[in-house]
């Protein structure tokens, strides 16, 4: 069945998609609001295979609607899909395009020509749905022979997580974003849940990502690992006195900055009673965690435990696909899914995820001169 919430004056207009897929269609017209209609009454609809929603019937803002899909698809499985009018091409994706993709709903009707319009629809309600924002799969990169990398990454390599063509897309518009930040030494503490998961490699990243975009940023690794002389090695840091430098990034070990900064990249390595306590005093906390085998997600539901009370921002990557459900109950039905990378100083492969650290500190956006 399709559920399909729309104008009056569009009612009618999954009607031909629907009789040649063979579906029954149910229908409800006038302005609404979403959000409400999600909790109030969706849940009569809840064997719906698929959710159509014209986005001019929504009395929702772009982000309030956003975040009323983002709600639906923690309750219900059915297949979204928004009829949304857009001049724009795939070439350059409006914010609403664009903050739709990012919440994995792919399945967009934009064409304003009534033909391509109803070929559109009848793609979004075949079985594999919308091709052009569908993931391609991407050939799993040889290992790296670096003897550093081997001894030194946190992290093991997961199967890689396939790119869409309108998250590419994104990604490459953000390159040339350039941001403005007001604010002073903002403490981002990075911790993981355990050792060999990805934390510093999330922590080096975002500083980058940070320096990069127009930013000022501190690594500073505050744990018992280290690593910092090994990694300003590899990737031939400059040393100043007591701290190390590299393209305009300070990183210290076990010791806070002496400058200020926009942001500190705190890297506490993995969960341990003290580092628990100091972690819990940063302004932005993340947990970094693995998902791909069931002792995994036991292990990363336990870390979470610890540090619970500032609700930290979930980064792992993609599920394993047997334990998504599993992961979804014991640690979060929303994480930010990050990507494996070969280069620790990598700011671009998981640039949506560290746009979305900061971005409550962007006080201004503009292109790159």
């Amino acid at each position: 069945m399709i559920l399909y919430l729309s104008r009056n004056e569009s009612a009618n207009l999954l009607d031909r998609a629907a009789s040649e897929s063979s579906l029954h269609i149910r229908k409800l017209s006038g302005n609404f609001s979403l959000s409400e209609f999600i909790v109030k009454d969706m849940r009569k609809y809840a064997s719906c295979r698929y959710f159509c929603v014209e986005r001019i019937a929504a009395d929702e803002k772009d982000n309030e609607f956003l975040e009323a899909l983002k709600s639906f698809q923690m309750m219900f499985s059915a297949r979204v899909i928004i009829i949304y009018e857009t001049a724009y091409q795939m070439e350059h994706l409006d914010d609403f395009t664009r903050g739709l993709v990012q919440i994995g709903v792919t399945d967009i009707v934009t064409a304003s020509d009534m033909d391509e319009k109803l070929g559109q629809i009848a793609e979004c309600l075949s079985a594999e749905g919308m091709a052009r924002y569908r993931p391609k799969p991407k050939t799993k990169p040889k290992a790296a022979a670096s003897d550093f990398i081997e001894a030194f990454e946190d992290e093991e390599e997961p199967e890689e997580e396939t790119v869409t063509l309108a998250q590419s897309l994104i990604l490459k518009e953000m390159e040339d974003e350039h941001y403005r930040f007001d604010c002073v030494n903002v403490h981002i503490g990075v911790i993981g849940a355990t050792r060999r998961v990805g934390t510093t490699t999330i922590a080096l990243g975002l500083a980058n990502f940070i320096k990069n975009h127009g930013g000022t940023a501190c690594y500073a690794a505050i744990n018992t690992n280290h690593h910092l002389k090994s990694i300003a090695d590899a990737y031939n840091f400059d040393t100043e006195e007591d701290y190390f430098t590299y393209d305009a990034i300070d990183f210290c070990e076990c010791m806070l900055p002496k400058h200020d900064y926009n942001f500190i990249i705190m890297d506490y390595g993995d969960i341990k009673r003290e580092a628990v306590r100091k972690y819990k005093e940063s302004a932005v906390h993340l947990l970094c965690g693995a998902s791909d085998k069931r002792f995994e997600v036991v292990e990363f539901s336990e870390a979470l435990k610890s540090v619970k009370s500032v609700k930290p921002r979930i980064l792992t990557y993609a599920p394993n696909i047997e334990y998504r459900q599993f992961f979804n109950s014991a640690v979060t039905k929303e994480p930010a899914i990050v990507k494996p990378v070969k280069n620790m100083m990598d700011f671009k492969a998981n640039g949506l995820v560290f746009k979305g650290i900061v971005e409550p500190y962007i006080v201004e956006t503009s292109k790159r001169l």
